[in-house]
């Protein structure tokens, strides 16, 4: 199974916790929807909108990542570097889609 980490930091820069996550989750159709909706990278024209879409969907991202990364706390999450944090989250996700793709289709 592919890994994904994701780095905590202290105030001073340092990392204080590496956690490591499963890129495979099982991820809910309405979660899934949910994610399609707040991160649609296709209308977002510049960084400070993107920025402004994950502030107004940090609860429920962060509720998707608690799923991958069982040892981080909620806490956590606003100690980790953005920069860290966006690759992670279209991974797990991208690592979803892909799964989902694969799903056997049967003719009836």
């Amino acid at each position: 199974m592919e890994k994904v980490t994701i780095n905590v930091y202290d105030n001073n820069g340092n990392i204080v916790k590496t956690c490591e996550a499963d890129k495979h989750i099982d991820i809910e159709f309405g979660t899934v929807r949910a994610l399609m909706e707040l991160l649609n990278i296709e209308d977002v024209p510049d960084t400070v909108t993107l920025m402004r879409v994950i502030y107004n969907a940090w609860d429920q991202l962060i509720n998707v990542l608690n799923q991958c990364f069982k040892d981080m706390i909620y806490e956590d999450w606003e100690h980790v570097k953005i920069n860290e944090l966006i690759p992670v989250l279209f991974e797990i996700i991208r690592y979803s889609f892909s799964e989902m793709m694969n799903i056997p289709q049967e003719k009836n």
